[in-house]
């Protein structure tokens, strides 16, 4: 039977994929958007106890998010995605008209925005987007250590890994099949 634990092993597949070299940003974008989409479907299950509900909300990264935060106050209090920001036009990264609390926001959590508004669409960087018209350019910090930091909260938010199932990023770097780079950035998972 499916659980909301049942979304983790691609989920932090999906995270080990980002974390390795080299730094293709479409890849890149696409494996962490699928590492949040994917977490976000575990918080979702975990708090309303129906993975179908869960998995309606396809990549809509940004509708699940907000369901999280409407049904559980605890979820992810040290993150928050704006609507005035979210609403605008954010490639280029436009910040006109943005109060300097905003400004500061957007800048830290510029990766965030670009995944829960543009999730479907980052697949296809460099070509004709889905939600988009005309060409469309976007900066990656990579290893960008913003999603160790998201992901400790999450899991922790999920009690996740706990001893009865196994956590496939420290199963990997036990096995050092990995690049030491790779290694050293998972690690920040569990420091």
């Amino acid at each position: 039977m499916y659980e909301w634990h049942s979304f983790l092993i691609a989920a932090d597949e999906w995270f080990i994929t980002y974390s390795l070299p080299p730094i293709l940003i479409n890849v890149k974008f696409f494996a962490i958007g699928h590492t949040v989409e994917l977490y976000l479907k575990a918080a979702n299950t975990k708090i309303t106890g129906d993975i179908d509900r869960a998995i309606r909300f396809g990549h809509q990264v940004k509708a699940i998010w907000d369901d999280c935060k409407a049904k559980d106050s605890a979820f992810m209090p040290r993150y928050e995605i704006r609507d005035d920001i979210y609403n605008r036009d954010l490639l280029p990264r436009s910040v006109e008209g943005l109060n300097e609390e905003d400004r500061i926001h957007l800048a830290n959590n510029y990766e965030l925005y670009i995944i829960a508004k543009f999730l479907p669409d980052l697949k296809y960087l460099g070509a004709p987007l889905k939600t988009m018209k005309g060409e469309a350019g976007l900066h990656l910090i990579y290893p960008n250590t913003y999603w160790i930091d998201f992901l400790k909260d999450m899991r922790r938010y999920l009690g996740h890994p706990d001893k009865s199932r196994r956590d496939t990023i420290s199963f990997h770097i036990d096995r050092s099949t990995m690049p030491p780079e790779t290694v050293w950035f998972l690690k920040k998972l569990y420091t």
